[in-house]
């Protein structure tokens, strides 16, 4: 005879007690579940905020088109990469202002295309991509080169090709934006070219010269020296050899302009604003006063003449800087008929800063002329 509980009787205390083990097997399952999705919950937030909601944040509009920190940032991120592809060096802290104001100039030139009579068909496009192309076979891949290799000239276009879908991988952009990148481009130079009509083929210009010092250079000697060089000259001839020599002997500008002797070539006004008014009402063989370098303020510039043209007919090269000028300055004064909103902070600067950092490589340099679509300014 058994001592224990009757069966039936534990059976039924097992019975009794199930509903409550599966209710506490629920509600550890639920809690778990809630804990988990709370977690994750987290996790997504602090993605979103993170890494979502700062692309999205609103720093340019003009007249109710927005464009974002993801837009700005991969603009800048574009440029940074092609400077690298070409073996260069990006200057984030102008870059990241530069393209800022770049949004709003191309915004403001997509909207006031139509009215100015300035558009871009997909056959510009093409036709601007073909010519690319061209010149990087032409200047790049130097076809009679390659062919001394046994390259066929289909094997020739072909590596061009690659080297074109290279160049795109290389600084992260798909077809569509770079076709996007290659309209504004052709936009901006359409406007360029009508804005540009209004620049003379003739115009004022001096010949200009530079001295570039340290603070803590020998001024004094050099000016004495200076004085000493012009006294009685009035040919420009000889006014240039003496430029030359000083220049030479005291300036720390860079090895070629040295080797120069300063000359900047033929200025006309316009060309650099921003000592226009320190050189160019200068009589020939007269130095003007110390000037601080903008670009470095560790450095002071001497400006001098060697002769004055009334009417010069203006080079290529000074007309084109004329055109973007006056582009430039059709940009400035049409913006105050739009409605245009920027922002530009501290917090967006660290922000796009770190963004690049985390994008930066360094590509093995390999020159390529597509650059030249991305440098609209």
């Amino acid at each position: 005879m058994s001592s224990g509980r009757p069966l039936h009787v534990d059976k039924r205390r097992v019975a009794m007690q199930q509903p409550v083990l599966r209710r506490r097997q629920r509600l550890t399952i639920g809690l778990l579940g809630i804990s988990f999705l709370l977690v994750i919950s987290i996790f997504i937030a602090g993605y979103v905020v993170v890494f979502v909601m700062p692309h999205r944040e609103l720093v340019v509009k003009v007249d109710g088109v927005e464009h974002t920190r993801g837009d700005l940032v991969e603009l800048v991120r574009i440029r940074q990469k092609s400077s690298e592809f070409l073996g260069g060096t990006f200057d984030a802290s102008s870059g990241i202002f530069e393209s800022l104001q770049l949004i709003v100039e191309n915004e403001i030139l997509m909207q006031m295309g139509p009215s100015q009579g300035i558009f871009v068909s997909d056959e510009d496009i093409n036709d601007h991509i073909v010519l690319i192309k061209r010149l990087y076979l032409e200047f790049i891949m130097r076809p009679e080169k390659q062919m001394a290799l046994g390259k066929s000239e289909e094997q020739i276009a072909r590596e061009t090709s690659e080297r074109h879908l290279n160049y795109l991988n290389t600084i992260q952009i798909d077809e569509s934006t770079h076709r996007s990148l290659v309209r504004k481009a052709i936009l901006r130079e359409k406007f360029r070219q009508q804005v540009g009509e209004s620049v003379p083929f003739v115009a004022e210009q001096v010949h200009l010269f530079r001295i570039v010092m340290p603070q803590t250079g020998e001024m004094d000697i050099m000016q004495v020296k200076y004085e000493d060089a012009v006294r009685d000259i009035t040919d420009p001839n000889q006014f240039q050899l003496a430029y030359i020599k000083i220049a030479r002997e005291f300036s720390v500008d860079i090895p070629e302009k040295v080797r120069l002797g300063g000359d900047m070539g033929w200025i006309a006004k316009g060309v650099i604003p921003d000592y226009q008014r320190d050189f160019f009402l200068l009589d020939p063989g007269e130095l003007s006063e110390p000037v601080k370098n903008k670009d470095n303020l560790t450095q002071t510039l001497f400006f001098m003449i060697s002769e004055r043209q009334p009417a010069k007919e203006l080079s290529s090269g000074v007309r084109n800087e004329l055109k973007s000028k006056a582009l430039q300055d059709w940009v400035n004064d049409e913006r105050s008929n739009h409605d245009v909103y920027a922002i530009f902070n501290s917090d967006i600067y660290d922000w796009i800063f770190q963004q690049l950092r985390l994008s930066s490589r360094a590509p093995t340099p390999t020159p390529d002329p597509l650059q030249a679509i991305l440098n609209s300014r």
